[in-house]
């Protein structure tokens, strides 16, 4: 005879169906906590990598402080000069300080610096590290052409404005664009609407074509930029103190370094996290708190061109 058939009996079911969902139970802990961390993964890096490029961006930009081709003779600022001022004048005029800062303040520094949210402000003054060629200078730009002692700063298209030569007394002297860059932080990184509310790093910049200034983002994440200036008091090319702001023209004109401190924080909240932590930054310490997580940054800039005209 046949055997009888029977399928599976109430209590087998059961046991079957606990089984199931404590394994499913399993596995959807393991991807729930594998998301988890890949997620902080992803936001540990990103914060890292906006941080150090960053301070790349900043390094790089310090290094070339006061780079204007051939030209050598800068001495003591007559003043301060308004960061914010566009003209030939006042960019000539501006030439002897190379590198100039604002403190930390509840308001802007100065006037054109849209949408500022605190921190210290740098100012790099320089000429491109590009030629640029009589037959493509524009109409708005500004550009300098130095050689020697003597500069000719600028704003036009028309080539014999730069009349300098080189030694040879017959080449043209280098015609360069001239470079502002002022670096501070505002509490958005896409601040179209009412912004992304993600604190970062910007630059105010001069645009090209226009002789205005623009901002441009530089890195998102950014929430605090400290700076101290290293200043050379014998004149050998090497910083012999460091302040957070260099009181008179004379001490401007002997910073040869600047030590940058960022603290850059995580662009997402980390559920469950709270920071606890104090971050020293040069002088200042701060203790922010929230849930983000955060990486302090320093660095010890050499202001390459100015330290080495005081070594000669």
């Amino acid at each position: 005879m046949a055997r009888q058939q029977r399928g599976f009996s109430l209590v087998e079911m059961m046991v079957a169906l606990t089984v199931s969902v404590v394994l499913l139970l399993g596995v959807s802990n393991v991807i729930i906590s594998s998301s988890q961390s890949y997620g902080e993964l992803t936001r540990s890096s990103q914060q890292l990598e906006n941080g150090r490029y960053a301070l790349q961006v900043l390094r790089d930009d310090i290094r070339h402080a006061g780079f204007y081709g051939e030209f050598s003779g800068l001495k003591v600022p007559a003043s301060m000069p308004n960061s914010c001022t566009l003209s030939a004048t006042a960019l000539k005029d501006a030439m002897d300080a190379p590198v100039q800062g604002y403190a930390a303040a509840g308001t802007a520094p100065i006037s054109c610096l849209p949408g500022y949210m605190g921190g210290d402000v740098l100012v790099i003054r320089r000429s491109s590290t590009q030629v640029t060629a009589a037959a493509s200078l524009k109409t708005l730009n500004y550009y300098i052409q130095a050689r020697s002692n003597e500069v000719i700063v600028d704003q036009g298209d028309v080539p014999g404005d730069f009349s300098l030569k080189k030694k040879d007394g017959a080449t043209t002297a280098d015609i360069r664009k001239y470079v502002v860059h002022i670096y501070y932080l505002r509490n958005c990184s896409d601040c179209s609407g009412t912004g992304d509310g993600v604190p970062s790093l910007w630059r105010r910049e001069i645009q090209d074509e226009t002789g205005n200034f623009t901002s441009t983002p530089v890195a998102e994440g950014i929430e605090n930029m400290q700076l101290r200036y290293g200043l050379d008091d014998n004149d050998d090319g090497t910083p012999d103190r460091y302040v957070a702001l260099p009181g008179s023209t004379a001490e401007w004109e002997s910073v040869v370094a600047v030590e940058v401190n960022l603290l850059a924080r995580s662009t997402e909240a980390s559920p469950g996290f709270t920071d606890t932590k104090s971050y020293v930054l040069g002088d200042v310490t701060v203790t922010p708190g929230g849930s983000f997580k955060r990486h302090a940054f320093n660095a010890v800039v050499r202001a390459m061109n100015l330290s080495s005209r005081k070594e000669t």
